[in-house]
């Protein structure tokens, strides 16, 4: 503590040393000035002589001349005079004087109440985080660590374990989590991958080196896998290969069935890189393979990914719990999520795990405002406005639907113009609102979307013609 305020001290003074120094500098002494004055102004005198024989000056021009610089040189010995009989500083000299002594005082009063030098320094990847983990939480990772202990070669636990650390934002231990797992499967593609996205996401988004190995021994055991193809591309894109990154994204989007949760982002990453560089994102990019699962029959707004978060081993791990701890871990990875998208409110992928996250706890009021979150992100997401519209939608597809609603559907239709049900619900709309053009175009160019024999073409058509 006292070395501390030594070091202060010291180097409070090596800083005010040479502005004092300057500050307290003596002035020339006044005689010196005088001398100087007088040397200026008889040199002044010798020239209006010269001019005057020159006949440059007349007689009087000469003689009021001379009585000028006679006037100046009185005025100036006066003030040397009064300076040598003061013999003090100059008051701006005495106000900087103060001002400078003032400031480590100043300094030192904010530095007080404030500073902690007896702190002790900490990395910034240590610092606690801003909210507290609930403690049974803390718990329920505590018993499955020591679960790990006594049994290391339980691939599920180190996954879900994994996972509960990425949640929590401790991107390190999930890394070495996840090489627990792929050192008990080392064959496992998925494995390889998921390590990988870990190494990136402890990088900040850089997909390094062992990253990159990684995700290429993940592909040369699964050539479709989505993660690897889509981090690769990222590496191309951070090398500087632009047209590298563009050909693993676009080929990824024509390998992807349509209803793929990752191709909104791919296609992002697409126009991005391709405007960069002055190609025409929509040329380049092909069409994706005809969705796994269709929609129904019936014109319903958007699917959303309903997925599991955790796979069958970590499933099999979670049930060697109790359903406190059950309940608890799972809360952790959720609640550690929404944590990390306060300081990261642009993840739109994020928010749109939580939104699924929020619904399958069977809150739809969170996953709602989780979707919002996505949406304020990237107000050009359309998987993120399908979503909302689903858990926004009315229960009779007769109704129009509330503000919210329409206001996704409205975001959809603009994202995605043939966009079956935004066209059935914003049509319904204008039809409530009397806007039967807009009504008839809007259910036009739905009806020539509908094969030939949908059971919903009849009833379109009335309404149509109702209109």
């Amino acid at each position: 503590m006292i070395g501390f305020w030594l070091v202060a001290a010291c180097l409070t003074a090596l800083v005010l040393l040479p502005l004092l120094r300057a500050l307290l500098r003596p002035a020339p002494p006044p005689e010196g000035a005088a001398g100087f004055a007088r040397g200026v102004y008889a040199a002044q005198v010798a020239e209006i002589e010269r001019d005057h024989k020159r006949g440059i000056l007349s007689d009087d021009q000469a003689r009021a001349a001379r009585a000028e610089v006679g006037r100046r040189l009185l005025s100036a010995a006066d003030e040397a005079e009064r300076a040598s009989a003061g013999g003090v500083a100059k008051p701006a000299q005495r106000m900087a004087l103060v001002v400078t002594l003032l400031l480590p005082v100043a300094a030192l009063a904010i530095y007080l109440p404030l500073g902690h030098p007896n702190m002790p320094a900490v990395p910034f990847a240590g610092r606690p985080a801003e909210k507290p983990v609930p403690q049974q939480v803390l718990d329920a990772v505590a018993k499955l660590e020591a679960a790990l202990k006594d049994n290391q070669d339980d691939a599920g636990g180190w996954g879900l374990l994994a996972q509960t650390y990425t949640a929590m934002g401790r991107t390190g231990d999930a890394v070495n989590a996840w090489r627990q797992v792929l050192r008990l499967s080392p064959e496992d593609a998925s494995a390889k991958s998921t390590l990988a996205e870990a190494l990136t996401m402890s990088a900040d988004g850089v997909v390094g080196a062992e990253a990159v190995e990684l995700f290429t021994a993940a592909l040369a055991g699964d050539a479709m896998d989505a993660r690897a193809r889509y981090y690769l591309g990222m590496a191309r894109l951070q090398a500087g290969d632009i047209r590298g990154a563009l050909d693993r994204w676009t080929a990824l989007v024509g390998d992807s069935p349509a209803d793929a949760p990752w191709l909104p982002t791919v296609r992002e990453r697409i126009h991005d890189a391709a405007t960069s560089v002055g190609l025409d994102p929509i040329a380049i990019t092909p069409s994706p393979k005809p969705a796994v699962n269709p929609p129904s029959q019936t014109p319903q707004p958007g699917g959303g990914d309903r997925a599991p978060a955790l796979s069958p081993e970590q499933m099999q791990a979670m049930a060697g719990m109790d359903e406190a701890d059950q309940k608890a871990t799972i809360n952790a990875m959720v609640d550690g999520l929404q944590a990390k998208l306060k300081d990261n409110p642009g993840d739109v992928d994020g928010w749109l795990r939580l939104a699924r996250a929020r619904e399958v706890q069977g809150d739809a009021e969170a996953a709602r405002a989780a979707l919002r979150g996505a949406v304020k992100a990237d107000p050009k997401h359309l998987r993120a406005w399908l979503d909302l519209s689903r858990l926004t939608a009315p229960d009779d597809a007769a109704t129009a639907g509330g503000a919210e609603f329409l206001d996704a559907m409205a975001h959809v239709l603009d994202l995605a113009p043939d966009n079956p049900q935004a066209l059935y619900y914003l049509g319904q709309q204008a039809a409530n609102e009397g806007k039967k053009d807009r009504a008839r175009e809007l259910w036009g160019r739905l009806l020539k979307q509908l094969p030939a024999d949908a059971p919903q073409r009849p009833e379109l058509q009335r309404r149509l013609d109702r209109l």
